[in-house]
């Protein structure tokens, strides 16, 4: 070794002179020691660390012999001539400076010369890197959909094409792939020829495809229930497929990941979670620092690593090679190949991160790197080689090309004893991306409540005629297509955007069409088009009673409404010619029907109006002549008011922020109409016409309904498409003292702050279904039907360019009762629509009510979002009630026709934060079995239905009539 190449930082330097012949004066010679961070392999096969000693001064000559002392183990090393060396490497004996720091005596002696030195060496462990090969998977981004899917599906070629080329690698350099989503495995598989089929097989049992369970980098924090345990469902025909258990999911990109995960992960038999983001802020502080991961049951409970930014290999290599290479612009290119496999690689990233990670003296001797070459990228086919050489270069750190389950394990056999449980959502940044696609949105969210209860009501309905699974499963599938991350193309202004951007509306389009279609489908063997009988289902398990509406097609028969016993009910024709009336209570899981007749209807004691104020004697509300805001919001049963005097934004307030304006300066509605719209004794509403920044007009209707205790309000603006950056927000400042926030998120409820993980998001949130906000005597529940994202205590200063304005996000939330709807926003400069238009509706409901009372706030989030379904009959439709639950803390998530069509399944989700008891009872008789099951359906072991289900926890069940 004549020189030394490198410098690293954090290196120690130690100097030692020896006077030659005794004589002051004389030329003298010295050694400098430079400890390395790194072990090579010593003639023994063992490892050894690698000390440089570097010569300076009066140059040595001849024969040397090099003497070495470490942890009481002495070595001898005999050189034949040492002349005109500048430097000498050296190998500490096996188990030196592993663990703990050692003393190493170092002496150089020829003829003429001795040289001495003692030196410490610091604590450098044997680091394990496992490096994770795979193509990030944008669904568009880079290219079309379609130029999207064939890529990865040819990577899973080229993939076992490598992993067979080098089987005779040494272990740890042998080809592994990761083709990162089911997206891609399901599609390979849907066209792969029986010969392809058996050799992607045979290369998943080998090793050398690894499989991930997860269906794509979906924002799951905008996922409901159902549709997250969806996100694990092509794994199981993939499983079945190869003979061969998932347990891992990865999200790629995406920074953060719901809560909900943890439960929807564990009921699909995913017991590690992998989370590789592209973004800097949150590298820390989970980076490299493994977790169990609890579920808000407090007991079910993942594997949590998160790992590098999956962005390296693009910033090492890629880059280098140039996007339109690696991207596959080349059709005749199936991979990178550069025949210097070792350059670009991982020497620097390797040794900083190993240096920082000694700095913070965490316990893991170990960490993951993703290697892809760019989002949508060919294979880096010089990986194997890559790895093959640093391996037999160093003995440390070892680098190892793996899947996640190999990780997985290892971290859980070495650590697992020591890793920490850890609770709270970390919550994602890229769904402000959702916003950039208002209107779509909007039909994703209606879709996915109707699929639930499609599948609900066919088992109220039809319970022995077969689901159309197929038709259901592709439904599911586009609203998944929705909610993953990509959205549009990489250059929003080039023209391939547009393709892009068309074909992921069809994702949302086809699920909203298809949900739609599913329903009448359900619903047509009973529905009559000439009819003057109405059917209501509650497709909820609580009896529940609301407001229907019919349209002018149904309610031609006439204005009044009898029940089934022949008594009116109130109701009102609308001034667009709908008829309402308000049902009486509708059984769980049942139906009633109703009578349309002739003449006018009974006259009704209900609803006052006093110039802008509207009252039922429930809840007041009265609006500002000059904002067109709800100035007031009374529970007229306690007498408090909910608006906050002190804030600008009252109720319902428009504001309209541009480009990186603050909030003070946000546009506000101007030249205020108001008008009755409704003035019913059931229904009546005040509109507020106004001009406003951003829209060409602006309509809010604030409605009250007669014995209803909430209050609705339908925002309506028809949008100006602008490519300057915007956000249209409703402000809502409720005077609720120190009260508490919650938000309902996939399988749980999560405080803000409170119950969110260091790093997660707290510039804006997505809701399930509704918001709450309680002290211990009053408190309010929020609804938003179409606009899942809030911002808490205030408007987040608009982002130039989404994640580029990173530096502007909130790092903590202070409490606070006031909080916006972000209705919609083009912050992205990448990816996004650059602009929208239109236009667009947004429902909200206001319901006052005493403490938090979680049984309360869930009832109503999910009765706003799936309301009672009216359908014109020509008899009352026979409906048994399948089942009742018993407890009131208890609900139905979801009553279906197995997915093998031979039984029904019951999944149940507990809204309490302690255990519960389920108490089944069967009005349409007692089930032949009764299972417990997990979210694949396989009965596991008889159950009573007296079950307990845990806090917050989800419970199913399989049986067969």
């Amino acid at each position: 070794m004549r020189s030394a190449k490198q410098v690293f930082s954090g290196t120690l330097f130690l100097l030692f002179i020896v006077i030659i012949n005794g004589a002051m004066g004389q030329t003298t010679a010295s050694f400098t020691c430079k400890i390395r961070p790194w072990y090579k392999h010593r003639k023994d096969g063992k490892p050894g660390r690698e000390i440089t000693l570097l010569f300076k001064g009066a140059k040595l000559n001849g024969p040397a012999t090099i003497r070495l002392e470490c942890n009481g183990i002495k070595e001898e090393n005999h050189i034949d001539n040492i002349s005109g060396m500048d430097s000498l490497a050296l190998l500490l004996p096996d188990g030196a400076g592993v663990k703990t720091e050692c003393q190493a005596r170092i002496a150089v002696i020829t003829k003429t010369n001795g040289l001495y030195q003692t030196v410490m060496v610091p604590v450098q462990r044997q680091w394990t890197v496992y490096v994770y090969p795979h193509s990030h998977v944008d669904i568009g981004y880079t290219n079309t959909q379609e130029f999207v899917r064939k890529l990865h599906m040819r990577n899973i070629d080229v993939a076992m094409d490598i992993a067979r080329k080098t089987q005779n690698y040494p272990a740890g350099s042998r080809f592994v792939w990761n083709p990162e989503a089911d997206w891609v495995t399901e599609n390979y598989l849907k066209e792969a020829s029986p010969e392809k089929r058996k050799v992607f097989i045979d290369a998943v049992k080998k090793g050398w495809i690894s499989l991930d369970g997860d269906y794509g980098n979906i924002n799951t924090s905008t996922c409901s229930d159902e549709e997250l345990l969806r996100l694990f469902h092509s794994k199981y025909q993939i499983e079945k497929t190869t003979g061969t258990s998932i347990k891992t999911m990865v999200q790629m990109d995406v920074a953060g990941i719901s809560w909900g995960v943890t439960q929807a992960a564990y009921q699909n038999g995913i017991h590690g979670v992998f989370l590789y983001p592209n973004i800097g802020t949150v590298r820390r502080p989970w980076e490299h620092r493994p977790f169990y991961w609890v579920a808000p049951n407090g007991k079910s409970k993942v594997f949590f690593l998160q790992a590098l930014p999956y962005g390296f290999g693009y910033n090492i290599k890629g880059s280098k090679i140039g996007l339109g290479k690696v991207q596959g612009h080349n059709p005749a290119l199936d991979r990178i190949t550069t025949g210097h496999p070792t350059e670009n690689f991982i020497d620097p990233l390797i040794f900083d991160e190993t240096a920082q990670l000694e700095r913070e003296r965490l316990p893991y001797d170990i960490f993951v790197l993703p290697w892809a070459l760019a989002d949508n990228a060919l294979i880096d086919a010089d990986l194997p080689d890559a790895v093959k050489l640093w391996n037999e270069k160093y003995a440390y750190p070892k680098v190892i090309i793996s899947g996640s389950q190999r990780i997985m394990d290892d971290y859980e056999k070495r650590y697992g004893n020591i890793l920490p449980q850890i609770k709270g959502d970390y919550s994602e940044y890229w769904t402000d991306g959702l916003g950039s696609d208002a209107r779509r949105i909007s039909e994703y969210r209606v879709a996915k409540e109707n699929l639930v209860q499609v599948e609900t009501a066919w088992s109220m309905l039809n319970p022995n005629r077969p689901v159309p699974r197929k038709a259901i499963d592709t439904a599911w599938q586009n609203s998944l297509l929705g909610a993953e991350h990509t959205w549009g193309y990489q250059d929003p202004k080039a023209a391939l955007a547009k393709q892009i951007e068309q074909t992921k509306a069809r994702f949302f389009e086809n699920a909203y069409k298809s949900s739609k279609d599913l329903l009448k489908a359900t619903f047509n063997p009973i529905s009559k088009i000439s009819t003057n009988k109405v059917a209501i289902f509650n497709t909820l398990s609580w009896d529940r009673s609301g407001l229907i509406t019919l349209n002018p097609e149904q309610s031609q028969n006439g204005d009044r409404v009898l029940d089934d016993t022949g008594k009116e009910v109130p109701s009102q024709k609308l001034s667009n010619g709908q008829l309402v009336f308000l049902s009486n209570k509708i059984p769980a899981l049942g139906s009633k029907t109703y009578t349309i007749a002739q003449g006018a209807p009974a006259k009704l004691a209900g609803n006052l109006m006093h110039g802008n104020t509207i009252s039922n004697n429930l809840i007041s509300v009265a609006i500002d002549s000059k904002t067109g805001d709800i100035s007031s919001f009374i529970d007229e049963t306690t007498g408090h008011e909910y608006v906050d005097k002190s804030s600008d934004y009252n109720l319902n307030s428009y504001r309209y922020l541009l480009g990186s304006d603050s909030a003070d300066k946000a546009g506000k509605p101007k030249n205020i109409k108001i008008q009755i719209k409704e003035n019913g004794p059931l229904v009546t509403s005040i509109l507020i016409i106004s001009e406003a920044p951003g829209v060409n007009w602006l309509n809010r209707e604030i409605r009250v309904v007669a014995g209803q205790p909430w209050l609705d309000i339908i925002n309506s603006f028809d949008k100006i498409s602008t490519q300057t950056k915007e956000g249209i927000h409703f402000g809502f400042a409720f005077d609720i003292p120190d009260g508490t926030m919650r938000l309902d998120i996939p399988w749980g409820v999560m405080i803000p702050e409170a119950d969110q993980l260091p790093a997660g998001n707290r510039s804006w949130l997505s809701i399930q279904h509704w918001a709450d906000i309680s002290n211990s005597t009053n408190g309010i529940t929020w609804t938003a039907i179409e606009a899942p994202l809030v911002e808490i205590g205030n408007m987040s200063v608009n982002l130039r360019g989404g994640a580029h304005g990173s530096q502007n996000w909130y790092k903590h939330l202070d409490k606070s009762q006031t909080l916006f709807s972000w209705v919609l926003n083009n912050h992205w400069g990448t990816n996004f629509p650059l602009e929208q238009g239109g236009v667009m509706t947004m429902h909200y409901g206001l319901l006052p009510h005493g403490a938090y009372d979680a049984t309360t706030a869930n009832r109503f989030g999910l009765e706003q979002n799936r309301p009672l379904i009216a359908i014109p009959v020509d008899r009352s439709p026979v409906v048994n009630t399948p089942v009742k639950i018993g407890n009131p803390n208890v609900f139905i998530s979801v009553l279906k026709q197995s997915d093998d069509g031979k039984g029904m399944v019951l999944r149940l989700r507990s809204v309490s934060g302690k255990a519960e008891k389920v108490m089944l009872s069967w009005p349409d008789g007692k089930p032949r079995k009764l299972f417990s099951c997990m979210a694949d359906e396989k009965p596991l072991k008889a159950a009573t239905g007296n079950e307990e289900v845990l806090p917050y926890g989800a419970l199913s069940y399989y049986f067969e009539k």
